[in-house]
């Protein structure tokens, strides 16, 4: 059922791929574009499938019994309800709509048997992670009888109405867009209208957003043909975090005209928007570039970031591979010279088991980890003690964690690791980075904790070095996280 425009009752939008962007400035008539897309579409329900998501959306994210009896006694309550900005209760009735997803994805699991064999593959694993991975410090949890914030802190439980304005909408918004993909309906065309979902979110969160959204299209990617995203927004980190995918259409709503005609994401929009995809930043703090292999290193110094309090001016390029990442140094150095005067930018490689460094391209500096990749820092004594342990701790934990998993499919591995000199400093460790926490018993994930391990450095830790500056790569650490840059 692919159908290329949507339109509305003076609307019409054309060109339409799986995402579709459409920008604009502020009084273009954007929202009231979406709406009349919206109302025509409902109207049209044997064909469509449509759910709109309001900007400014109140409330808190925890479920409502008065929210629960209005949805369950008018079917129509809640796109009323939703017709306006500053719409009541909204959070609460997409607490709610979560825990129906959690209900549908359960079906799911009984009924899809690719789903059902895969041990690695649940409703935490699939759909909880991907919106703890929008947060940094707060995560989503099953309790027993509802949803629960927990501080990653000191795994405390927070109530909703505590948590950022930020974390919140980041919330809200992750658990309408997954509600949506499982409540696809397979015999209709279905469209999720997205309005300014970046309102209130810090630019990390608006790229991660996106992200998020690319992660639910490729799950349904074998339905590619009867979903369309349409969402508008001011924000570049948003646009810049769609353009990086397939998927991507964009469209201008200018004054008075109420047709948009869309275009798909060019090549060269995809290649320059990791570098301007994050103009508060760049703007507010002078950050500078960091390109990063893939998205494990990208969240590690994003939370380092966060951790050091501003001190770390950095912001996360991710390449996703190896070859992007060469393309990309490439494209800064020839580029960054025609933009600023005194230009700086770094590119930082996994080890993988090289020890030579690389040379600098200036005014791009080239850093390889000391270490085969960055969640072998986990094991240093600093991210050790990250999570509240010594090695020798550890060492104790994990002599009797066999005990009682004696079936667990890495069993020899932490037994290597336990015996060996250098703590797998040069050694792949990625099936085992998130049970390394589990064996002592920390809940947060492993990324976190090498990002406050990272964000946690002093000019003492430098001037003495230490286990993880040792990892990391002395120059490195002075340069990126101190900012001993000098220009030569």
């Amino acid at each position: 059922m692919k159908i290329s425009e949507l339109s509305g009752e003076t609307s019409r939008l054309s060109g339409l791929n799986n995402i579709n962007i459409i920008m604009g400035r502020n009084g273009a008539g954007k929202s009231r574009f979406l709406r009349d897309i919206d109302q025509k579409a409902r109207r049209n329900e044997q064909e469509f499938h449509v759910r709109y998501i309001s900007p400014e959306r109140a409330g808190s994210f925890q479920r409502n019994g008065n929210v629960l009896t209005n949805m369950s006694r008018d079917a129509e309550w809640l796109q009323r309800n939703r017709a306006v900005n500053q719409a009541s209760d909204f959070k609460s009735a997409s607490a709610t709509l979560f825990s129906d997803a959690e209900k549908l994805y359960l079906r799911r699991l009984s009924d899809i048997p690719e789903i059902r064999n895969d041990p690695t593959r649940n409703f935490k694993s699939d759909r909880l992670s991907k919106i703890n991975r929008l947060l940094t410090n707060i995560s989503l949890e099953l309790g027993n009888t509802d949803y629960e914030f927990r501080s990653l802190s000191d795994h405390r439980v927070i109530d909703p109405s505590q948590i950022s304005s930020g974390e919140s909408e980041a919330v809200t918004l992750a658990a309408e867009i997954i509600y949506f993909f499982d409540t696809l309906d397979l015999e209709k065309f279905n469209v999720l209208l997205l309005d300014e979902p970046d309102v209130h979110l810090h630019p990390d969160l608006q790229a991660r957003l996106g992200k998020l959204i690319i992660s639910m299209l490729d799950e349904f990617k074998t339905h590619a043909d009867i979903i369309a995203i349409c969402l508008s927004t001011h924000s570049s980190p948003l646009v810049c975090s769609l353009a990086a995918s397939p998927y991507v259409s964009i469209g201008t709503k200018s004054f008075a005209v109420n047709e948009i005609s869309l275009k798909p994401a060019s090549d060269e929009l995809r290649k320059i928007a990791p570098f301007f995809g994050h103009p508060l930043s760049l703007s507010l703090s002078e950050d500078v570039a960091l390109i990063l292999e893939g998205e494990d290193d990208e969240r590690v110094w994003q939370q380092a970031a966060r951790t050091s309090q501003g001190l770390i001016k950095v912001f996360p390029v991710l390449a996703g591979s190896v070859d992007q990442q060469s393309q990309l140094e490439d494209f800064c150095v020839n580029l960054l010279n025609t933009l600023y005067d005194n230009p700086v930018a770094f590119s930082l490689r996994d080890g993988d088991g090289a020890t030579d460094s690389l040379q600098h391209r200036l005014p791009l500096r080239r850093y390889r980890l000391r270490c085969y990749a960055i969640e072998n820092t986990l094991l240093t004594n600093p991210c050790l003690a990250a999570m509240g342990i010594t090695w020798e701790e550890f060492v104790a934990a994990a002599e009797k964690w066999p005990g009682n998993n004696q079936t667990h499919s890495d069993l020899k591995l932490i037994a290597e690791l336990v015996k060996s000199k250098d703590r797998f400093r040069h050694k792949k460790i990625k099936k085992i980075r998130q049970l390394i926490c589990s064996i002592v018993g920390c809940k947060k994930p492993w990324e976190v904790v090498v990002g406050q391990a990272i964000g946690a450095l002093t000019k003492e830790d430098l001037e003495n070095s230490n286990m993880l500056i040792d990892f990391l790569g002395e120059e490195m650490v002075s340069n990126v996280i101190f900012g001993n840059v000098i220009n030569s």
